[in-house]
């Protein structure tokens, strides 16, 4: 990725970021300080909080993980629990492939992977998750519930390339889902649902399996207004609050304040 790509993909989450506040977070961009990241992202809006509860259950806070488009990448840099760089050998397999042989033996690694401390510092940067799927539809799972998954339904193997991959049944199929694995471009350790779709696969996998949260912008903004103005009979004593509106023969009548009424004439057009 180029200098210019990776400023491009940060200004993309940060505007990400200022969506997800518009939605959720009762503050405007411009009194948000977006440097912090996931810090930001915290759902102030009662009525999105009592949305959460009623789905969801009691919580103590509103921290929000967002994820989007294809990919969940949990973590890209440094994990020494599960390979420490300074210690990996690096070579090729009989495909030139690049081979990593990695310092912890893979039983102590698949331990790792089943300890809820271990994601939890990687992942859970918030108590919930959600996926936005660029069309304004958010989809919301507790971060507990996630990681429990994870831990309790993956089944970890090792790559003759060092990597390794945690594949779910879905479907009646074992489907591969999330990697490990090392870049060597950039020297470092990825985890991760990421290339091509892992990362909405692994989004329709807990969907299925776990409680969610789902609040839809793209319905809610696409619903045009009901305006429609009746014919009736005016009267002096008529009831009325403000904006009520409707026509006889001659005039049309606007209520501009409690029982308080105006009106325009009719016209013909010719």
């Amino acid at each position: 990725m180029s200098s210019k790509q990776a400023s491009q993909k940060k200004e993309l989450g940060h505007a990400e970021e200022r969506t997800f506040n518009a939605f959720f977070g009762n503050k405007e961009s411009r009194d948000t300080n977006f440097s912090g990241a996931n810090a930001d992202n915290i759902i102030s809006n009662i009525d999105h909080q009592n949305t959460l509860k009623e789905h969801l259950g009691e919580m103590s806070s509103f921290q929000v993980s967002l994820k989007s488009g294809k990919t969940w990448q949990f973590h890209l840099g440094r994990i020494d629990e599960l390979s420490p760089l300074d210690k990996i050998l690096i070579s090729k397999t009989s495909k030139n492939e690049t081979k990593v042989t990695h310092f912890i033996n893979f039983e102590e690694q698949k331990s790792i992977l089943k300890n809820y401390n271990f994601w939890n510092k990687y992942l859970g940067k918030g108590n919930l998750l959600c996926y936005n799927d660029k069309e304004k539809k958010y989809t919301f799972f507790k971060m507990n519930d996630v990681i429990q998954f994870i831990i309790n339904s993956a089944t970890w193997r090792l790559l003759d390339t060092g990597r390794i991959k945690g594949d779910f049944i879905f479907c009646d199929k074992k489907r591969s889902v999330i990697t490990f694995e090392y870049r060597k471009d950039k020297n470092q350790f990825v985890l991760g649902a990421h290339g091509g779709n892992a990362g909405f696969l692994l989004f329709e996998i807990l969907e299925v399996n776990l409680q969610s949260s789902v609040i839809n912008f793209k319905s809610q903004i696409s619903k045009k207004p009901n305006f429609s103005v009746k014919k009736r009979k005016f009267s002096s004593s008529l009831d009325g609050k403000i904006g009520d509106t409707f026509f006889d023969d001659n005039y049309l009548y606007i209520c501009i304040e409690k029982n308080k009424w105006k009106r325009i004439t009719l016209e013909n057009i010719t």
